[in-house]
């Protein structure tokens, strides 16, 4: 199934190889306890958040490798 930064963060978790791709851009999303807040907000929204420390480019680069995935 292929993803997007668009999609809520339940959903990207819910799949593993979403989630393989979330770890090597936030090594510690797993362990992070603002994660269940976020469950209902897009990637998109969630990478707005200054603690993210998220790029516009390496969001570019998630949505692309989430889109690749098959």
């Amino acid at each position: 199934m292929k993803h997007s930064t668009e999609d809520q963060m339940q959903t990207l978790l819910a799949a593993p190889e979403a989630v393989e791709v979330l770890e090597r851009y936030f090594p510690k999303i797993l362990k992070n306890p603002a994660l269940q807040m976020t469950r209902f907000m897009s990637l998109r929204c969630v990478a707005a958040f200054a603690q993210s420390g998220l790029t516009a480019e390496q969001l570019d680069e998630i949505d692309a490798e989430l889109r690749a995935l098959d």
